[in-house]
């Protein structure tokens, strides 16, 4: 399966034959998608996956300092990610998030599928989730992936919601702020993966928080300050005298 690098390689490859030259824009879209169903393991990967592509495009502009402007910046922040977490005060342990396998889309589609057309017993579910996400009902004194009893209790509460229907609460606001419109049993595994690790998020939609833009090249200086995104558009015609 092609990675993002490589549509980025192949784009450059067939634009850069335009002799009035080309402008490009490519999304790393899966980032979206994760912090909207709060998978904090997979926006990680697919952010290093944006970072290979953006690295696909200096290695061009080395070659054409001159005429080549890149800009990487996101339409909006997701999810509000936010290292520090209540239940580690000022801890985090982040490479616990290197215990998940498998993101919450690809759980939801090889595995959650199947657990509820087969009705699976939750004992095997956990087996499942051990081998995926590191957590386990026992282990050694000391090992963070451990799951509490407050934590199991979560897990079932889930596991009932997404495949029996239970409801986890007699209070729809209640079941929107453990689940949002996500699977119940996965959006739970995820928060708790987080949580572990020192890590949450606030929202399952896009917030305020502003974003960063990132230029090198021709023209970067433009675009220090602060400013609405949709700026970004003036600055560019601008700069190629199209306004």
């Amino acid at each position: 399966m092609w990675a993002l690098a490589d549509y980025v390689e192949k784009g450059i490859e067939v634009l850069s034959q335009d002799k009035d030259g080309f402008f490009m824009m490519c999304e790393g879209g899966k980032i979206d998608w994760a912090c909207h169903a709060n998978d904090a393991a997979a926006s990680i990967h697919d952010t290093q996956a944006l970072a290979d592509a953006v690295q696909v495009a200096i290695d061009f502009a080395k070659e054409h300092a001159d005429e080549t402007l890149i800009l990487v910046t996101g339409d909006h922040e997701t999810g509000g990610l936010t290292i520090g977490f209540a239940g580690t005060d000022y801890d985090t342990y982040l490479d616990l998030l290197e215990n998940q396998k498998i993101s919450f889309a690809k759980y939801d589609s090889d595995y959650v599928a199947s657990y509820k057309a087969n009705k699976t017993p939750f004992e095997t579910v956990l087996a499942d989730i051990e081998k995926l996400f590191g957590l386990k009902a026992q282990g050694e004194e000391g090992d963070k992936l451990v799951l509490t009893a407050y934590e199991m209790e979560q897990l079932r509460a889930a596991y009932e919601k997404s495949i029996n229907g239970t409801a986890s609460s007699q209070y729809d606001q209640a079941e929107y702020v453990l689940y949002g419109t996500y699977e119940p049993l996965s959006v739970t595994i995820t928060h708790i993966i987080n949580n572990k690790s020192g890590i949450s998020f606030t929202s399952y939609s896009h917030t305020g928080l502003p974003v960063a833009v990132l230029a090198q090249g021709v023209g970067s200086d433009v675009f220090n300050g602060y400013y609405d995104n949709t700026d970004i558009y003036n600055k560019l015609a601008d700069l190629l005298n199209i306004a």
